[in-house]
Order: C-alpha cells, then structure tokens, then sequence
C-alpha cells in the first residue's frame, strides 16, 4: 500500500526536466573576453550566441531571421539552466565556454506567440551515395571530388545533424549506374542502398556545368520519399566557376532542411493519449514514468487509475504518435494500439 501511494503522489502530475537529451540545450558556447568585459555583459553575449545557435538548429531557414531579432532580455527569460565550464577569474581568461539549457515550457509559449513550428530532432544517420556528372562522363568513387571530400572536414562535421555513411565501393553498383546513366533521375536508390541497414539513404546526382550545378536528391528520409532538384551558382566568382567545396555545404544545408522538414512540431495543437501499463514487476510504472519524463514532445501526464495490476495515464504530447512509439522503442517500451486501447509493455 505505501508503495503505490508513493507512486501516486510522484506520478500525479509532472513534466519533462533537464536532461543532456532534450533539444532546447545548448553545449559549447564560446565567448570572447574582450577588453575585460564583465560577468553580465559576457553571459548575455553566451545567451544570444546560445539562442542562435538553437534557431538555427531547430528552425527552418525561412523562420530564422524573424526569430533571431528576439531581443537578449526576453532571450534571457527563457534560460532555465547555465553552467560555465572551467570557470576562472573572467578578467584573466580570453574566453568563457557556457551551457545553456532552454526553458521548454516558455519555448513553446514564444513559438507559438509567433506562429512558428520547430523541429524535434536528432543526431541521425544517412547512407548517402553521390555520383557526379561532367561533359557525359560519369565518376563514382576514386575520381569524384565529392565522394573524396564529402566527410573530409571534420569541424564541420561535429556540428552536423547527420552522420553521412558513404558506399563501398563494389562492381555491382558501378556496372549498375553505368548501365543507367542517361536516366539517373530514374534509378531506385533502395536496390543500392537499403542492404546497409540504415533507415535514410539518399542518391546524389552532381552534374557541373559552366557556370551552375545541378543537384538532384532522391531517396528515403524519415520513413518519407524524397525528391528535389536545385542549382547551385556561385556570383561571387569572376570567372563564372562554380565553388565545390562550397557546393558541399550548400547540399548538406539542403539536406538538414530536409531533415528538420520531416520532424516539425506544430506546437499550437497538442494531442492527448491515454495509455495502460501492465505491473508485472514492482518497478515496471517507475519504468515507464521515468521514460514519460525522458520525452521531450511529452508536455505533462498524471495516472488516472491504479491497480496492482495495471495503470491508466494520461498524456499530453506534441507531435505525431509515429514519434512518441519510436521514442518510447529507443528507451525500451513497445506501445502498441489493440481494440483502440493503447498498450504499454516493458522490452
């Protein structure tokens, strides 16, 4: 009996807390100390990098320049945790490295004042295969700039949202795009692709003309089928050349875009489930809380009935329900929907 009033009384009613997971926290946020500046000028400047580096990660590019006009005051209102790493006398040290965790609650309240849908995202990775094009010839591995250079900087690659798996180079795939190189755009990147097991993949045509590349994408992002085509021009150059290595930050812009397209979060509409958790184990609902607390798109849930058996909760989330069971598959909880009851069981 006192173990399920102790349970009843913590899981009445809570919420997610800080965790390393969640997507409003902000690590690494390097500031500069110039002219011995003091402790509140230095932390504000760490706020406004911090909140621009958060937009930029979970807002589409169209949002960006609108949001980031958000003044340090009202940013400094929706920090709810810092911490300065390796703190020293500030007027001694070049720079202050700053943690910043975002309030959830009072983020959604400013993207929903705004209109503004965010994207729940994180660190995935892709199977990414590109072929690139030039006067009719066609090169794969070896001789292809972007295959050769695609992972090559690697401090670009720590603030990614995508971990890019490149091919194996093997004949079946090279005779493959050889038998089909006038009609590229038509090829299934799933017969290529799909044997890594890696969920997203993506087929990548560069072809290079005189002044503009053109880029084709084709492939699977979030269990949804990708296509787009856009040209890349470089106007900054004299001579018409288009940038390659720029080429490749301007695709993977591209591809984060698509990747954070996939996983928006439309904040204004909250959606409600009740769910039933089988107690076969004295912890099992601990189990289950804990994960619940864990979820970020989780805004609050309460038990709504307990019994030795069993436990009724009710919680209010946001998003898809494709992403709360995936979320709770990745912690060890399958939930499963059965004669329209929703069903939790322990992995």
């Amino acid at each position: 009996i006192i173990f399920f009033l102790i349970i009843i009384v913590f899981l009445f009613k809570t919420g997610n807390v800080f965790s390393d997971g969640n997507i409003f926290y902000v690590d690494n946020i390097i500031v500069k100390n110039n002219n011995s500046q003091n402790k509140e000028k230095l932390l504000n400047k760490a706020f406004t990098q911090g909140f621009e580096k958060l937009i930029k990660r979970i807002l589409l590019k169209k949002d960006h320049k609108f949001v980031l006009q958000t003044s340090v005051e009202e940013v400094k209102k929706m920090v709810s945790t810092y911490q300065i790493q390796d703190s020293q006398d500030l007027k001694k040290s070049n720079e202050l490295k700053v943690n910043l965790s975002f309030d959830r609650e009072r983020m959604n309240n400013f993207f929903y004042s705004k209109g503004i849908s965010y994207a729940d995202i994180s660190k995935t990775s892709l199977v990414l295969f590109p072929v690139l094009v030039e006067k009719n010839d066609l090169y794969l591995f070896s001789d292809n700039y972007f295959f050769k250079n695609w992972n090559i900087d690697e401090k670009e690659k720590n603030n990614e949202f995508v971990d890019y798996i490149l091919p194996v180079e093997n004949l079946e795939d090279i005779q493959f795009i050889e038998n089909n190189k006038n009609k590229l755009e038509s090829i299934n990147p799933k017969n290529m692709l799909s044997n890594y097991d890696i969920d997203n993949y993506m087929f990548l045509v560069i072809k290079i003309f005189e002044k503009k590349i053109n880029i084709f994408l084709k492939g699977a992002f979030s269990d949804n089928n990708i296509v787009k085509n856009f040209d890349i021009y470089n106007p900054n150059d004299n001579d018409g050349k288009v940038d390659l290595k720029n080429s490749i930050k301007i695709i993977k812009d591209e591809i984060n875009e698509i990747w954070k397209s996939q996983n928006l979060i439309d904040n204004r509409i909250p959606s409600f489930l009740t769910i039933t958790a089988d107690i076969k184990k004295q912890d099992d609902l601990l189990k289950v809380q804990m994960v619940l607390k864990d979820i970020e798109l989780v805004e609050n849930f309460y038990v709504l009935e307990l019994t030795k058996n069993y436990a009724k909760i009710r919680i209010k989330y946001l998003g898809k329900i494709d992403k709360i069971k995936n979320k709770f598959y990745k912690r060890g909880i399958k939930l499963d929907n059965i004669d329209n009851k929703w069903l939790v069981s322990l992995l």
